[in-house]
C-alpha cells in the first residue's frame, strides 16, 4: 500500500516535472489581429528609443515599464501616453513579469544586467528582445546561450544591421560568391565625443570596443559566417576622467582579428576625434573586388566590371532600429526566426570580450597588448 507520504511525493514530482515541460513555452498563441502585450526593462535612453518606435509598431500594446529610477520610467510614460490603460510602472522586473504576464519583453538594461533580466523574461515563456551585447563575461553569454537554445520563445538580439537593406544585400552578394574568396575586412569608428555614463564602467559595460563595436564584430562574423582564430589588440585612456571607476574604459583603440584561411580583420575604435575624422566605415576585400557595407557598394578589381549600387545606403549608426523593432513583431506573430539571432550575436559578442581582454590586463588594471585566441575565452557553449 502507498503512504501518503509517497503519494505526496508523486504529486510533488509531476507538478515539477509539469512546470519543467512549460518552462520557456509562450503563454499564448497570437492570432493575426491580437495585440501582443509588450513590458520594458530598462527605461533610460535607449529604452526610450525603442519605446518610440514601438509607438509606430500596430501590433504592439505597451502593459507595463520598469526601472530603478522612478523619472525614467516616468518620461518612458509620457512617449506611451497613447496607450489605454496606461501602462503599469515597476521597480521590480520579476514582479512585474508575474503580474502583468506580458506576452513580450524589452530589456535594455545596462550591459552587465542582460542575462539577469533576459533570462527570467525567457524562461516564464515571454519572447524577449535584448539589447546587444548577449552580456559582458563569457560565464554570462554560456548563460545566456543554454537558455536561449533552450526555451521555445524568441530571443532577438539588438544588432540592427540584420535589418538594413544595404547590409543584406552587399553580405548576401559576398556569401553569393560573386566576388570569390574573401581575403581581408577592415572597419573604423570613430567620433567627436568621448566615453560616458555607464559606459566609462568597464564592471557596467565590458569596455567600450565591447559595448558600441561589437556592432562591427557582429557584421563581420555574419560576413565570415564562424567565429575567429585570435585577436590582438591595443587600448588606451587618452581623455582625464574627474571621478574615473575602478576599470576605466578605453577610448582609443586599435584591434585586429585572424579568421580562417589568413582572413584578418583590422579595426579602430576612437573618440574624441576631429570631425572631418569622422565616421563609420566597414570594407569586405575579395579576389575579383570589394564591398563597402554601409553604403551598399560593389567595387570589382580594375577590369573586371563596374561599381555596382546594390541599394539605399544605410542612413547612419541608428538604422535598422525601427525595422528591428517591426521585425520583433512579426517574428512572434509569424513564429520566425529572428534575423538577429542568437548564434551570430553570440559570436559577434565574444569577439568583443576578446578585443577587451586582448588589450586591457585586468588584473593588473593596465593596458598591455596580448594575443587571445579563441579557445583562451572558455566558452562551454
Amino acid at each position: 500500500m502507498m503512504s501518503e507520504k509517497s503519494v505526496s511525493r508523486r504529486r510533488f514530482i509531476q507538478s515539477t516535472s509539469v512546470a519543467a515541460l512549460a518552462l520557456g513555452t509562450p503563454r499564448r498563441i497570437l492570432g493575426a489581429n491580437d495585440k501582443i502585450s509588450l513590458a520594458i526593462i530598462g527605461t533610460g535612453g535607449r529604452g526610450r528609443r525603442l519605446l518610440t518606435v514601438v509607438t509606430h509598431v500596430p501590433d504592439f500594446q505597451v502593459v507595463s515599464v520598469c526601472d530603478l529610477v522612478e523619472d525614467r520610467m516616468d518620461l518612458a510614460l509620457e512617449i506611451c501616453s497613447q496607450f489605454k490603460p496606461t501602462p503599469r510602472k515597476y521597480l521590480d522586473f520579476r514582479e512585474m513579469l508575474e503580474k502583468e504576464k506580458p506576452d513580450a519583453c524589452i530589456v535594455a538594461t545596462e550591459e552587465a544586467n542582460h542575462a539577469k533580466c533576459a533570462i527570467p523574461v525567457m524562461e516564464a515563456g515571454v519572447h524577449c528582445f535584448c539589447e546587444k551585447p548577449v552580456e559582458i563575461t563569457v560565464e554570462k553569454v554560456d548563460q545566456v546561450t543554454r537558455v536561449a537554445r533552450s526555451v521555445k520563445t524568441i530571443y532577438q538580439i539588438g544588432f540592427q544591421r540584420h535589418y538594413v537593406p544595404a547590409f543584406q544585400q552587399c553580405i548576401q552578394h559576398i556569401h553569393d560568391g560573386k566576388l570569390g574568396k574573401i581575403t581581408f575586412l577592415q572597419g573604423m569608428w570613430q567620433w567627436e565625443g568621448g566615453v560616458g555614463g555607464r559606459y566609462l564602467d568597464m564592471d557596467l559595460s565590458g569596455c567600450w570596443f565591447l559595448a558600441q563595436a561589437c556592432h562591427h564584430t557582429d557584421t563581420m562574423a555574419w560576413v565570415m559566417q564562424q567565429p575567429p582564430l585570435q585577436c590582438e589588440a591595443m587600448g588606451a585612456v587618452t581623455e582625464q576622467h574627474e571621478k574615473a571607476p575602478e576599470h576605466c574604459a578605453e577610448d582609443h583603440s586599435a584591434v585586429a582579428f585572424r579568421f580562417p584561411g589568413d582572413v584578418v580583420f583590422s579595426y579602430t575604435h576612437l573618440m574624441n576625434c576631429c570631425k572631418e575624422f569622422t565616421g563609420e566605415k566597414l570594407w569586405v576585400y575579395c579576389e575579383k573586388g570589394g564591398v563597402d557595407l554601409p553604403k551598399a557598394m560593389i567595387y570589382p578589381r580594375s577590369g573586371m566590371g563596374e561599381p555596382q549600387q546594390l541599394t539605399e545606403p544605410a542612413a547612419d549608426w541608428d538604422a535598422g532600429t525601427s525595422t528591428e523593432i517591426e521585425g520583433f513583431a512579426r517574428h512572434i506573430k509569424n513564429g520566425e526566426k529572428p534575423l538577429a539571432d542568437l548564434e551570430t550575436a553570440r559570436i559577434g559578442t565574444l569577439m568583443g570580450i576578446m578585443g577587451g581582454m586582448a588589450m586591457y590586463d585586468r588584473s593588473q588594471r593596465k593596458w598591455e597588448p596580448r594575443i587571445v585566441k579563441w579557445e583562451d575565452l572558455g566558452s562551454t557553449t
